[in-house]
């Protein structure tokens, strides 16, 4: 592939900041600009060698940028990429990381300058910012775009090609079938496992093992980052929610009943998904 040229990445935390080393790993840039409030924040990104400049100005920051990341939280997406298309070119393509999309790519159909896309990679961590960046945090692993019926085809082409010289997959989804889908598999996780973490009392997580433990991992996210996730998904988390407690139900009416009919095919068909990943 050839040079992105410039490419500005607004909050360099843990996707920023993969971004930024995959970048200048594969070679795939001649300049990786980091913006933020945080000066101190920029210069730790900047020795880590996400990037290779850094700025608290965001118009400093994009203004010859080819390509801007948007990676702040999501109740901030809007107005950034709106605050970014100010000084950028008509055809700077811009992006976003955020785990929702429907709110993000309805309130950004109409720009002063750039092209917007809206991108969510399915990579993360619970340990977050760009101490616990990675250069491989995309290799294999699925992107989402979301175009919407009046994103030029070229556009599209751009934010694939660009993801996909990361290493990643793309699937491209309309942003409602997007928040819906992740609804099932990130968001009522973590909210599952959100509350189960929160259960237990002090004497019984003297005996947490491996279970209790793999089980209850993403609890440990950054919880305001979460709060805003849920927030801005609560009609498709609620409808998961739902489901699953109608489920649940089922299981425990199985277990009062003895029914190994119904608690087997929970069990066995719980097996099978997982395993259908392959990890």
């Amino acid at each position: 592939m050839k040079s992105l040229g410039t490419v500005a990445i607004l909050g360099v935390g843990l996707i920023g900041g993969s971004i930024g080393l995959a970048l200048r790993q594969r070679g795939l840039a001649e300049r990786v600009i980091g913006i933020g409030r945080n000066a101190s924040r920029l210069r730790k990104a900047k020795q880590l060698g996400a990037v290779t400049e850094t700025t608290t100005s965001i118009e400093r920051g994009v203004c010859a940028a080819d390509v801007v990341i948007v990676g702040t939280p999501v109740q901030h997406v809007v107005d950034h990429v709106s605050q970014v298309s100010q000084f950028v070119r008509p055809d700077t393509l811009i992006t976003d990381v955020g785990s929702t999309k429907q709110t993000i790519v309805q309130g950004l159909r109409s720009l002063d300058n750039g092209v917007f896309i809206g991108s969510h990679p399915m990579a993360g961590s619970d340990q977050g910012g760009v101490v616990n960046a990675t250069a491989n945090l995309f290799e294999q692993r699925t992107v989402v775009i979301t175009p919407d019926k009046s994103t030029d085809r070229n556009i599209t082409s751009r934010i694939s090609r660009f993801w996909k010289s990361l290493g990643a997959r793309v699937v491209e989804m309309n942003c409602r079938e997007h928040d819906r889908a992740v609804a099932v598999i990130s968001h009522l996780p973590h909210s599952i496992s959100s509350v189960l973490s929160s259960q237990a009392t002090q004497q019984q997580l003297k005996l947490a093992a491996g279970g209790w433990t793999d089980t209850t991992r993403i609890a440990g996210a950054d919880p305001e980052l979460w709060l805003a996730i849920l927030q801005d998904n609560n009609k498709q988390v609620i409808r998961a929610v739902d489901r699953f407690l109608a489920d649940l139900h089922k299981f425990r009416d199985a277990l009062e009943n003895d029914n190994t009919r119904v608690l087997l095919r929970y069990l066995k068909q719980g097996k099978q998904n997982r395993e259908s990943l392959g990890n």
